[in-house]
């Protein structure tokens, strides 16, 4: 069967590209030879596992801190590879064990994701066991590996002040329950404040090396950039105003590495796409626009309802220039929109958690300001560095039960309602 495009003369899949060389170095999952900008925190975290090169002691626990794209995933990655190469040198084990409590609000359910990476044959997190059962499972497994078995529990904050795991794990060997592997635990969390919420037990138990990531500045951004440019592309085709430029942007937002690389990579594809013989600061400013529609979408995508309306309202008090606002100015225009479309309304109190768990998926931004004579703290908030027309426009184009709402903010705001 012959079809009218076996006689279309256009290649839309031409593999061949006078842009990139090595597109891989731009991708999330790629892990690079050196980690520029981050000595110092590399050499927190392997002072954690140098006494198991040394001696037999189990590695120490580590908790990594810092918002998303920060480099602490890589940098874990880098010396997990580092610590297995120095391993098999002196003929000792190491098995990592990576999960994503994404999702995970308990320690069950943490056991039961841990088991998915643990037993061959579980698929998903168990169901209808108690925890008991299953942390027997997980230990009979983990004394299975035998040597020294690091676990990585990304997104640990998830677990929230249900920590008993965190308390079950080091505690392992001097209960009876792991006689063959030595274990360490390591947590990567965005939210600072963390620790603090942990239960006075597990901060005795756990909490032995604490790492923070700090957001990178515009000239480290570049350096950063400049190393994967030399691997990802060819010679002399990224325009040299490019990385400057790329990495001034991303310092004025989060100072993510992982977001800078996408926007050089997002320009990159750009460049490639149209057969352009060289990446310039028009494709980096295309490239800026469409990956700020698509995280604005994608923050979005990941709320409730409840936590979208708490989004717009915030929008719709930046739109009039009233932020950043105290939880009592946004309660008022949250109960309009969420009135708006029938759901039951929060009370203010519950409204002051969204907008602080808002923060740590950075699609609100939290200052914490002093009382003055009074004494004591309060928070203020705004979207940060989210444009408030953007993310209504987004909004009001998505498939939401607040779309129209969304669509009526700013007419509704001009009218001075709230």
């Amino acid at each position: 069967m012959l079809y009218e495009s076996d006689y279309c003369t256009m290649d839309l899949f031409d593999v061949s590209s006078n842009i990139f060389d090595k597109e891989e170095a731009l991708m999330d999952e790629w892990v690079p030879g050196e980690l520029p900008e981050r000595e110092e925190e590399l050499e927190q975290i392997s002072m954690a596992f140098k006494r198991s090169v040394r001696s037999d002691k189990r590695p120490r626990n580590v908790f990594l801190y810092g918002k998303s794209g920060q480099g602490k995933t890589v940098a874990i990655e880098y010396v997990l590879r580092e610590l297995d190469n120095t391993f098999q040198t002196i003929d000792k084990k190491l098995t990592v064990i990576k999960s994503t409590l994404q999702g995970s609000n308990t320690s069950y359910q943490a056991v039961g994701k841990i088991l998915t990476e643990l037993e061959e044959d579980t698929h998903s997190p168990p169901k209808g066991h108690s925890y008991d059962d299953l942390t027997y499972r997980m230990f009979n497994a983990l004394d299975d590996i035998g040597g020294y078995a690091v676990i990585v529990l990304d997104e640990i904050d998830n677990l929230g002040t249900d920590d008993d795991l965190l308390y079950d794990l080091p505690r392992a060997p001097s209960n009876g329950r792991l006689e063959n592997t030595e274990v360490s635990v390591v947590g990567i969390s965005n939210d600072f404040n963390f620790r603090e919420k942990l239960s006075p037990k597990v901060k005795g138990t756990l909490g032995e090396v604490d790492v923070r990531f700090n957001p990178y500045d515009a000239t480290e951004l570049q350096t950063i950039l400049k190393q994967r440019k030399e691997i990802a592309f060819q010679d002399g085709v990224v325009d040299e105003d490019v990385i400057p430029l790329c990495a001034a942007y991303s310092a004025q937002d989060e100072g993510a590495a992982r977001q800078a690389i996408k926007l050089l990579y997002t320009a990159g594809e750009l460049a490639s796409n149209r057969d352009a013989d060289s990446v310039t600061t028009d494709h980096l400013e295309k490239a800026k626009d469409r990956l700020e529609h698509e995280l604005i979408r994608d923050g979005l995508d990941g709320l409730t309802t409840q936590e979208r309306a708490t989004v717009l309202a915030v929008a719709s008090l930046e739109v009039q220039d009233k932020t950043p606002a105290k939880t009592k100015e946004v309660y008022p225009v949250y109960r309009w929109i969420i009135d708006n479309v029938g759901y039951e309304e929060l009370t203010a109190r519950s409204i002051h958690d969204k907008l602080t768990s808002l923060n740590t998926y950075n699609m609100v931004s939290a200052y914490e300001n002093s009382g003055g004579v009074r004494g004591g703290t309060y928070f203020t908030f705004d979207l940060g560095n989210i444009d408030a027309h953007e993310l209504l426009d987004v909004c009001a184009n998505a498939d939401y039960s607040l779309s129209e709402t969304a669509d009526e903010i700013p007419i509704t705001t001009r009218q001075s309602r709230f």
